[in-house]
């Protein structure tokens, strides 16, 4: 099979003339047209100069003023797409072998037979063709792969970004309630998962809170998540009361059933409904792993599933189970991510984990996720805890928290969901955080540390409320004491240890054990738009990684996937 578009040109070298005029009449029988003549290396030189589009060289060993050897040498360098063939004598026999080492296809004896040169002449056009076929091959497989990988770019920021509205459909910040805290973490397993939770507050009595997670995993888990929560009614349309957990459920399936009618696509959710009246539970489970509800000095409930998954079948019946609460109860949620393997051994550790009243969600999910094998893919994963206890709730949507994060407790703070307090003395600004700072405060809490600087007053931080610090805060934190006029008083020992992961001697050193009681303190909202808050985060990881290898590292691929947005947002 010939791909060439034109028949090949073939050079014929020899100072023999009947020689050459016997090897140009069986190169044309071939197929090759034009064949160019050459009576020595010399003139060969010079035609493959003016034809560098010669395919196949024919050429004797032992001639004047250039010999094939030589011509060899020189027209690989010059001319490397041609094919060499090599004529040889018996004299010149050791001589065809050294072409053959130096890149000759084949060779010849002299005088060659027409059958002999046609076998020849035909398998060096077929390697030369199958050359050119890989050639292309490998050109458009080049083309296909940065096509791909275009694409792939493509979908990868379609996905970040698919994974920032779906976190815009989880709750931000726990509704206020008397007598109770309740801790969330999630964690999508790629950029968008099918785990989805809420808490909301149904009038003076009840707290409702669900968690579900959709089969599979990425985009279309994802969707089907979101159809649940679209489909989800919690209340009585017509009274505004409370409505019971299974009929919630059956409800919702009947709905999901309707949407779609795809195999395969279902999921597990479990619904919950607390009357903080009588400190009463009413739970509903289709198809959810089991719920935990543990007490101190007794064996730990498993509240099994109630009814099937849903989207399964429209006429599915759900059953729902009553739990009296007594203080320092703890009721657990999760999905089944969080227990890699499903053994019976996961599950008993994470009882045991629960009945440690000082164990947080996210120490649960660490131990957890230590006994899981190695290599193992990572799912979604979402928990929900609720202590019968008052203290501090609050939700966790996926920033990843250091190791020295891992312990926080549930103590009291100030209602609401105020973070970011202000006061002043005579002396000087006060800036004091209280609960979990994370970055939706952190502009404000910026703009007005940097208006307190450039007024030339002293700022203290108090961080004596403070449970916890993303890496926002932290590069922030740092940016502030950098710029001087900045003491820390009240560090926790779990702040502390943030500063010491991170290599910020520079904010430890700040740190002051004699600042007297501050004054009156005033709550500062969230404030700043999402290009101000876009470049605070930016700003503040740029600051931590300038601090240490290991900061580089860590933050690396955070600072490149900002600067990245932000220069297409231009």
């Amino acid at each position: 099979m010939n791909l060439d578009p034109a028949p090949p040109v073939a050079l014929v070298v020899d100072d023999e003339p009947v020689t050459r005029l016997m090897v140009r009449r069986a190169l044309e029988n071939l197929g090759c047209s034009p064949v160019l003549e050459a009576a020595d290396g010399i003139a060969a030189q010079q035609v493959l100069r003016a034809h560098p589009e010669v395919a196949l060289v024919l050429t004797d060993i032992m001639m004047p003023r250039m010999d094939g050897l030589e011509l060899l040498r020189w027209g690989r360098q010059a001319v490397p797409d041609a094919t060499w063939i090599v004529l040889s004598g018996l004299e010149t026999f050791d001589s065809a072998l050294a072409a053959i080492r130096l890149g000759a296809f084949d060779f010849l004896p002299k005088s060659p037979q027409t059958e002999e040169m046609g076998v020849a002449v035909r398998n060096a056009l077929e390697r030369r063709q199958l050359l050119a076929e890989r050639e292309r091959l490998h050109l458009a497989l080049q083309r296909k792969v940065r096509e791909l990988e275009e694409t792939s770019e493509v979908l990868r920021r379609d996905l970040e970004r698919a994974e920032v509205i779906q976190r815009a459909l989880l709750p931000r910040s726990p509704p206020p309630m008397e007598g109770y805290c309740i801790h969330a973490v999630y964690r999508p397993g790629q950029h968008v998962g099918g785990d989805l939770y809420d808490v909301v507050r149904l009038g003076e009595r009840h707290l409702a809170f669900y968690l579900a997670d959709a089969t599979g995993h990425g985009v279309t888990s994802a969707m089907l998540s979101v159809l649940f929560k679209q489909r989800l009614v919690l209340a009585d349309p017509a009274t505004g009361l409370a409505l019971p957990p299974a009929e919630v459920l059956a409800a919702v399936n009947r709905s999901i059933c309707e949407a779609h009618a795809a195999p395969g696509l279902f999921l597990t959710a479990v619904f919950g409904l607390l009357d903080t009246s009588d400190s009463s539970l009413t739970l509903a489970s289709a198809g959810h792993p089991p719920v935990l509800h543990a007490r101190e000095g007794q064996e730990t409930r498993m509240v099994r599933r109630t009814g099937p998954a849903l989207g399964l079948a429209p006429d599915s019946q759900f059953g729902q189970e009553r739990l009296q609460l007594l203080a320092g109860d703890r009721i657990l949620l999760y999905t089944d991510g969080l227990l890699p393997s499903g053994s019976q051994r996961e599950l008993e550790l994470l009882q045991e984990v629960l009945v440690n009243p000082l164990s947080s969600a996210q120490e649960m999910m660490a131990q957890l996720h230590a006994s899981a094998p190695a290599g193992a893919d990572r799912d979604d994963v979402t928990i929900l805890l609720i202590d019968a206890h008052a203290g501090a709730s609050w939700f966790d949507n996926g920033a990843e928290l250091p190791a020295a994060a891992a312990a926080t407790t549930c103590t009291p703070r100030p209602e609401g969901d105020e973070v970011v307090f202000y006061g002043e003395t005579d002396h000087a600004a006060w800036l004091a955080l209280r609960g979990r700072a994370t970055w939706m405060h952190c502009d404000a809490f910026h703009e007005t540390a940097l208006t307190v600087l450039d007024g030339g007053r002293p700022l203290v931080l108090d961080l004596s409320g403070c449970e916890y610090m993303d890496s926002t805060w932290l590069g922030t934190v740092h940016e502030l004491v950098a710029r001087g006029g900045v003491v820390l008083a009240g560090v926790t020992p779990i702040v502390h240890g943030l500063f010491e992961e991170l290599s910020m001697q520079q904010v430890q050193a700040a740190i002051r054990d004699d600042i007297p009681a501050g004054p009156t303190l005033y709550a500062l909202g969230a404030g700043g738009d999402l290009a101000s808050v876009q470049k605070r985060i930016l700003q503040a990881h740029e600051a931590l990684s300038a601090l240490s290898e290991r900061n580089r590292e860590e933050f690396r691929e955070v600072v490149e996937s900002l600067r990245s947005e932000q220069e297409g947002s231009r």
